[in-house]
C-alpha cells in the first residue's frame, strides 16, 4: 500500500510574508509564493500517475491534503484509473487561524487500484483524533503523527507487506511500517530530512531488537 503526505503550496490566509517559527526547520518561507521547502513543489500530475503504475492490483493508496487541494488530488487520481473509496479526517484538535473558520482538520483521500479488497481490521472510524507533534518533538514542519498512520497500515495491509511513501519527510510512514511488522520504501529529496528519517528508522529498529 501507499501512504504519503505530499508537498503542496500553502496560502497565508491574509498573512504577509513571514517564516515558520522554528530555526532548526530552516526558517521555511511562508510567503505569497506558497513554497515551503527548498525544492519547487511538483504538480500533482507529475507524480500521481506514477503511484498507479507502481501500486499492485487490489491495493490501497492514501494521500494527505488540506482543504484547498482535495479536489485537484481527487481529480488527478481518477484520471489515472484509481477508484475513490473514502475521505478520512485527521482531527488535530487545536485550530489554526483562518479568515473564516479556524482550521482544525486535514484530510486523507483513500483510493484503490483494481477490485475491492476486504480490510484486515474492521470497524475503524473515518475520523482520527491525534496529538500533533509540537515543540522539541517536532522535527519537520509538516510532520504527521505515527499514531495516525499505524491503524491505516494495519487495516489495509498484512504483516510483511511493503509500504511505500514517495514523500517521506522525517520518516513517519517508515517508522509506522516498522512498528507494524511491514517493510517500507521511502523517497525524500531534502538531505536534511533524509538524515532525520534515517535516525528515526535506526531508533525504531533498535527498539524492536531490544524488545525482540
Amino acid at each position: 500500500m501507499i501512504f504519503t503526505d505530499p508537498p503542496y503550496k500553502l496560502t497565508g490566509g491574509g498573512k504577509g510574508n513571514s517564516l515558520l517559527r522554528k530555526p532548526e526547520l530552516e526558517n521555511c518561507a511562508f510567503t505569497t509564493t506558497g513554497e515551503v521547502f527548498s525544492n519547487p513543489t511538483p504538480e500533482f500530475s507529475d507524480w500521481i500517475p506514477l503511484l498507479y503504475r507502481v501500486l499492485k492490483e487490489n491495493s490501497y493508496v492514501f494521500i494527505m491534503s488540506n482543504d484547498r487541494n482535495v479536489r485537484d488530488i481527487w481529480q488527478e487520481c481518477e484520471k489515472t484509473g484509481l477508484i475513490f473509496c473514502e475521505l478520512l479526517v485527521m482531527n488535530k484538535g487545536a485550530g489554526v487561524p483562518s479568515s473564516y473558520f479556524f482550521k482544525s482538520a486535514e484530510f486523507i483521500l483513500m483510493f484503490r487500484k483494481g477490485g475491492y479488497k476486504k480490510l484486515e481490521v474492521f470497524g475503524q472510524k473515518t475520523v482520527f483524533n491525534v496529538n500533533m507533534p509540537i515543540g522539541d518533538n517536532k522535527v519537520h514542519p509538516t510532520e504527521k503523527p505515527i499514531e495516525l498512520i499505524i491503524p491505516i497500515i494495519k487495516a489495509c495491509s498484512k504483516t510483511g507487506d511493503i509500504i511505500f511513501d514517495p514523500f517521506s519527510g522525517s520518516g513517519s510512514t517508515a517508522v509506522a511500517a516498522l512498528n507494524t511488522g511491514r517493510f517500507f520504501i521511502g523517497i525524500e529529496k531534502e538531505p536534511k530530512y533524509c538524515d532525520i528519517a534515517r535516525k528515526r528508522v535506526e531508533q525504531a529498529q533498535a527498539q524492536q531488537s531490544l524488545f525482540g
